[in-house]
Formats: structure tokens, C-alpha cells, sequence
């Protein structure tokens, strides 16, 4: 997908009028595959950390989990929100779920975006991890400019330690992309991007449908698989069906080692406007139509390790 870095990147106009578009490269596998006994709940896997959200309603997160990254327009994806630790952007329902809400109109909104103090959730040598979320996407009756996502990012320079985006949709469209970023930023491609992974778009799905997903809780999980040292992959689920995978034959044994073979921490937030939701509406979003309170609703989050042999 065309789209910014929810990284640490501070060129934000680079890509606010290019269309979506996926590298040749990007598409390992579109069939749709189930997770079958791989996956979390299958032999072998063990839960490693979890967080139901739950507390009184109006309350904020477990600050001794959670981060608020505050700021606005200091994330270098051309968003226009300011992210505040405020409640009314960020707080859970009082029956086990997080929300996040965007409220403005206009050029002027605040919204949420959380981000575990821990930086160690990553796939054991050897073995697989799995990073799962139940989530319902905003559903604002006009939509446009809106950003929700569930993501990975590792400790270190953007993007040579990695950002893996488990679920982003843009412009409240009903639809889901996963992506790897990785590499660097100097090496130039022929088709305009740069670096094995080629930034600044990122090896995508693309935007994909996904029926439902504003209107009801959905389970969105990747796998970082390290099972065969010379073949990992990470692969990309909606409900336990694969609709995405990478594999690190699809970009050098450097990049892929500095982007995946490590941990990483768990981020949740909900952007207005940026360079994603322009690139596919062709348009400077949000509108003044757009509908302020779309919330983000998150019922769980968890972290699940499994290393063969030791089931």
C-alpha cells in the first residue's frame, strides 16, 4: 500500500498524492489459507502475555503496561490529529474493551494512540510467535480521512529494525492490510522505491476486503515463524484464515535478520488524515463531512510462543 511509516520517519509529503499501489514483490500468496493447528490453541503454543482491558469505565490504561505517545503530527505519516492521554480519546468501557475515539471537525481533531513499554515480544529462535487482537473497526458515518491500526514496531532506527502492520484500513472502507517494513532508506529501485522493501510502501497485501469489520468485533493475528533458520516467514490472518504472507527470501538475509529476528512492542492507534488515507482517496482527508467519535474497540490482545520439540 502507498502510505507513510507509522515509524520514525519525518518526510510526510513524499507520498500524500500517489495511489495505492503494491510492489511486484509484495504479494507472496493471496489464496486464503486456514490457520489450522499452527496456530494459537494448537499443540505446542503458550500464551506469554495477554491484556483484556479490563477496569472501571472512563478509566485509562494500566500505565504499567501502556504508553501514550502524545504529540501532534510527530510521527511522520502526515496525519493531522493530536494524540492525547485524555479519556475521552483513550479509556476502556467498563466491560472488558478498550476504545479509541477521534473527535473534531474539520482540520482540528484529537485522537489515541497506546503503545506497550515492552519491547521484548518476539519469536524465539527456533520457533514461531504469534500476535493476536480482537478488534472492531470505526464505523463513522462518513469516514474519510480515518486511520485505525494494530502494529508492531522495533526498538531502533526506522526502518532497519522493522515495523510489521497487522491490520490498517483507511477512510472507514470495511477492508484490512498487513505489511512488512524493513532496509533502509538509500537504496533506490527501479520503480521509485527504496531499499529491499521498498519504502517507502512497504511490502503489502494492499488494501483487501473485509466484510464486517466495522460492524463487529474481528480477530487479526501474524505469525512470525523462525521454525527453518534459512526460510522464515511471517504471515498475516483475518479470523484465523491467512490472507498474507512474507518470506525472507523476498528481501537480503541482512534486512530481513536487523527486521524480524528480535522483539518488538504492540501499538494501537486510531490517526486522522496522512498520507495513506489521501493516497487512496486521491484527496486531502478529512473532509468537513467527516464524522467526529468513530471509535477503534479493542477486546483483547495477546501474545502467544511456541518452539518445536519442547510441546
Amino acid at each position: 500500500m502507498v502510505r507513510l511509516t507509522r515509524g520514525r520517519i519525518g518526510a510526510v509529503a513524499v507520498l500524500a498524492a500517489m495511489v495505492v499501489a503494491v510492489p511486484p514483490a509484495a504479494v507472496a500468496s493471496a489464496a486464503v489459507q486456514a490457520a489450522g493447528p499452527g496456530g494459537p490453541g494448537g499443540p505446542g503454543w503458550t500464551r506469554v502475555w495477554t491484556d483484556t482491558f479490563n477496569g472501571a469505565a472512563g478509566s485509562g490504561v494500566n500505565p504499567s503496561v501502556w504508553k501514550y505517545n502524545t504529540g501532534t503530527g510527530v510521527f511522520g505519516t502526515g496525519e493531522i490529529e493530536t494524540m492525547t492521554n485524555s479519556t475521552s480519546n483513550v479509556h476502556l468501557d467498563g466491560h472488558g474493551n478498550l476504545d479509541i475515539t477521534a473527535l473534531g471537525h474539520g482540520q482540528s481533531w484529537t485522537s489515541g494512540r497506546i503503545q506497550t513499554i515492552s519491547s521484548e515480544f518476539g519469536a524465539p529462535a527456533g520457533g514461531e510467535m504469534a500476535v493476536t487482537a480482537t478488534i472492531r473497526q470505526p464505523n463513522p458515518s462518513v469516514g474519510l480521512g480515518y486511520w485505525p491500526a494494530f502494529w508492531m514496531l522495533g526498538p531502533g532506527d526506522w526502518p532497519g529494525t522493522g515495523e510489521i502492520d497487522i491490520l490498517e484500513d483507511v477512510n472507514a472502507l470495511n477492508e484490512v492490510a498487513g505489511t512488512l517494513h524493513c532496509g533502509n532508506l538509500t537504496q533506490s529501485n527501479p520503480d521509485g522505491t527504496l531499499g529491499p522493501c521498498h519504502e517507502f510502501t512497504g511490502i503489502s497485501s494492499g488494501l483487501l476486503r473485509c466484510p464486517g469489520c466495522q460492524t463487529g468485533f474481528h480477530t487479526y493475528m501474524v505469525i512470525v515463524d523462525r521454525t527453518d533458520p534459512t526460510a522464515e516467514q511471517i504471515r498475516w490472518y483475518l479470523d484465523g484464515r491467512q490472507f498474507f504472507q512474507v518470506s525472507e527470501n523476498q528481501v537480503d538475509r541482512a534486512a530481513w535478520t536487523a527486521a524480524v529476528d528480535h522483539g518488538y512492542s504492540i501499538i494501537f492507534d486510531l490517526a486522522i488524515g496522512g498520507g495513506f488515507p489521501d493516497g487512496v482517496c486521491q484527496c486531502t482527508a478529512p473532509s468537513d463531512q467527516t464524522t467526529s467519535g468513530g471509535t477503534m474497540t479493542v477486546r483483547d490482545v495477546s501474545v502467544y510462543n511456541r518452539v518445536p520439540g519442547q510441546d
